[in-house]
């Protein structure tokens, strides 16, 4: 039998945790989702109307009671333009970044703006245990981006580097520091030691993103050694029909390879797939796997489901 490298991947990854004494409530949390092809039997828990102008949603985590969610609002849209030579595709519009933090009955509790000037457009986001990560963007591709660290209790904004390209979403690995980062439609994965934030991002480690279906939207760390990132793709019929997919995928953080991936076929009251905005994944006390999506635009709410138990 031969195996594929993403296969092979992650038969070397089960078999490290299966070799650990005691596991993790990570450890758990990954072989669960290791489990799930796709959410044929997932059971809708929950639909939580949001009280708040969420606009466009892009990233989302969750900290105790509280959930954090990353959105833009568009005021003057980009707009295309005939190659000038200056690199870019669109003209880069105008709008407002905000982070906004709601309860577990969807009352918002708190926001801030995030970004400056053009770039206004954060992406998707995660929680290293002390600071929410959160990239902000310029609405346009290859164009350039701040990273910041956000105190989720006081939603102090800090700036930790600058990157020229659009980052679509970004997240750090407590266990080494190291940050990952994606581009605009998650085509190339980025890696950055502290040191390289901080003094050379230039410097850090790309790899074009191979055997995916989908463009990640939001991503969140799962274990020291893995990511799961959700999103939408387009799967060809013929020559001129797509079928629009969503999915959720692993990727392994040492090589930045697809481990596995779980199509996700429901969707919102309004049509939206599931992961067309940003998502949250949680493995309970309870070993059941919940999942939390903000599929719409304006006025939105939270969906929670779970799989089946396995």
């Amino acid at each position: 039998m031969q195996f594929s490298h993403a296969s092979l991947s992650a038969l070397l990854l089960l078999t490290h945790l299966s070799a650990l004494g005691q596991q993790s409530d990570d450890d758990a949390a990954l072989r669960f989702l290791m489990q799930l092809s796709s959410d044929a039997d997932w059971k809708q828990l929950q639909t939580i109307p949001l009280d708040f102008e969420t606009h466009h949603p892009q990233g989302m985590t969750r900290i105790g009671d509280s959930f954090y969610m990353t959105a833009v609002e568009t005021i003057v849209r980009p707009e295309a333009i005939p190659d000038s030579g200056s690199g870019y595709d669109r003209t880069p519009g105008a709008g407002r970044g905000y982070l906004f933090k709601f309860d577990l009955r969807g009352r918002l509790e708190a926001s801030v703006s995030l970004g400056e000037d053009s770039k206004y457009h954060p992406g998707g986001m995660d929680y290293d245990g002390e600071n929410l990560w959160i990239s902000v963007a310029e609405y346009r591709p290859a164009s350039h981006s701040i990273v910041y660290a956000v105190d989720p209790e006081t939603l102090v904004v800090t700036e930790v580097f600058r990157f020229d390209d659009h980052l679509g979403g970004v997240l750090r690995n407590p266990a080494d520091g190291a940050i990952y980062g994606l581009s605009w439609g998650s085509q190339t994965l980025y890696r950055w030691t502290e040191a390289e934030a901080q003094s050379n991002p230039a410097q850090g480690y790309a790899k074009t993103k191979i055997g995916s279906d989908v463009d990640y939207q939001d991503c969140q760390l799962v274990t020291e050694q893995a990511m799961l990132c959700s999103g939408m793709g387009s799967l060809p019929i013929d020559n001129t029909h797509f079928l629009t997919i969503g999915g959720l995928e692993l990727v392994d953080l040492s090589s930045l390879t697809v481990m596995h991936k779980i199509r996700v076929s429901n969707a919102a009251s309004g049509g939206e797939l599931l992961t067309r905005n940003p998502f949250w994944f949680e493995y309970d006390e309870n070993q059941r796997g919940n999942f939390y999506f903000v599929p719409e635009d304006g006025q939105a709410s939270l969906y929670h489901f779970t799989p089946a138990q396995q």
